[in-house]
């Protein structure tokens, strides 16, 4: 009896010095300011760190946490709230209502716009917008942002299966952003294996799910760590576990750096090796999949290709040097390639590039980018690019004769 007393004393000990130490560590966290619960102007709301949005999902690796609100302030600054269906948007009804158009975009983290206010982000201000032109006059217009951060193309078709089609839009567009989505699509070159890939069997397409049996170590950069295990309460009242997973997800993206400018850089050139070749023939064979289940569902079909920074610079100079220095024969090749895709395949595809290009250099601007976090020319859209992007989908969806 002696013993069972002293093991109890001991345990009880190591677990009070457990809550002591846990109960120090909150609280020196919380008078330090770092990361974690803040008051919003808004009596009753609380904000978590930014690497809270996303949780695990069986299908697509990962996605939006739906409920999920805080601010994101690592690149730009906005106040983020993530509706009851996982999308950065209001709440829109599954039956779509009289007299409207629908639209539903799909993309990765330029759609999902974390550094820009909602209402900023190029999906709310095409909404507003639209209905402006002549072809949708008397229209209410719907634009139902689909974008989750890191996704590529095969996540994108999951999500038009398993998400979009109950809204049944009459457009899609698909957002392409050629500094990584051709890389996302090839399980050969992205090093995020926690993510489903489409591989060839015998000749055909199908989907890879295997990331399924892999342990979360394997999720790298946007994403999942052992801490979302936890139940969601917990972790987003807990300023230990945010620090947790925002320390594992830093040391993450520090590996990947150097290993996803190389590849990035290999995306505007012609294909060297059997590994690009197929990367691009998937990426092909996905987008062309997409359009004919958008179209079997009664729906138009649209690609709009988001540049890289560089080929939208400012500075000419600058875009020709970043081109000799990496070898690059033509730094609008992907773009090239992406067009030659739609018209094989009979779908319409807008290049943003030119037209980003052509404000930059007019006005002197940058349209990625923010001051604030030092990043001017580089990175996401800024509020600016974002309404640019709103601006020329418009202009071409308000064309009476292109077939949209």
């Amino acid at each position: 009896m002696g013993k069972w007393k002293t093991w109890a004393v001991n345990l009880g000990l190591a677990l009070s010095s457990l809550v002591l130490g846990i109960t120090i560590g909150e609280i020196g966290l919380r008078l330090a300011k770092i990361e974690g619960l803040q008051k919003l102007p808004e009596p009753g709301h609380e904000v978590f760190s930014p690497s809270f949005f996303t949780q695990s999902d069986h299908d697509r690796g990962w996605s939006n946490r739906p409920g999920a609100k805080g601010w994101w302030q690592y690149e730009g600054e906005s106040y983020i709230k993530i509706n009851s269906d996982g999308l950065r948007d209001q709440e829109y009804a599954i039956a779509k209502p009289k007299n409207t158009f629908r639209i539903a975009i799909l993309g990765d983290s330029f759609t999902l716009a974390s550094q820009v206010p909602a209402q900023t982000n190029y999906t709310s201000v095409l909404e507003k917008t639209l209905g402006n032109c002549s072809k949708f006059k008397g229209k209410n217009i719907e634009v139902l942002n689909f974008g989750v951060d890191g996704y590529g193309t095969a996540q994108e078709l999951i999500t038009l299966r398993e998400k979009v089609g109950k809204y049944h839009p009459d457009l899609v567009i698909v957002s392409f952003f050629v500094g990584n989505d051709v890389i996302d699509n090839s399980r050969k070159l992205d090093d995020n294996y926690y993510r489903p890939f489409f591989v060839y069997k015998n000749g055909q397409l199908e989907p890879d799910f295997s990331f399924r049996n892999l342990p979360m170590g394997y999720s790298n950069r946007y994403l999942i760590t052992t801490v979302d295990y936890l139940p969601d309460w917990l972790v987003n009242h807990s300023r230990i576990l945010q620090v947790a997973k925002k320390a594992e997800l830093e040391y993450r993206k520090q590996n990947l750096v150097k290993h996803s400018n190389d590849l990035s850089v290999s995306t505007f050139r012609e294909p060297r090796d059997d590994n690009w070749k197929e990367a691009w023939q998937i990426t092909e064979d996905l987008l062309t999949l997409m359009q004919q289940e958008v179209k079997n569902q009664g729906a138009n079909f649209l690609l709009a290709i988001i540049g890289d920074p560089m080929q939208v610079h400012r500075d000419k100079a600058t875009r020709k040097i970043f081109q000799v220095s990496n070898k690059i024969d033509d730094l609008y090749y992907p773009n090239q390639r992406l067009k030659d895709i739609g018209k094989r395949h009979n779908f319409p595809v807008l290049d943003l590039v030119p037209g980003f290009q052509s404000y930059a250099k007019k006005n002197q601007t940058c349209l990625h980018g923010f001051e604030k976090n030092r990043t001017l020319c580089g990175g996401h859209w800024n509020i600016e690019g974002h309404h640019l992007a709103a601006e020329l989908i418009a202009n071409q969806l308000c064309k009476i004769d292109n077939g949209l």
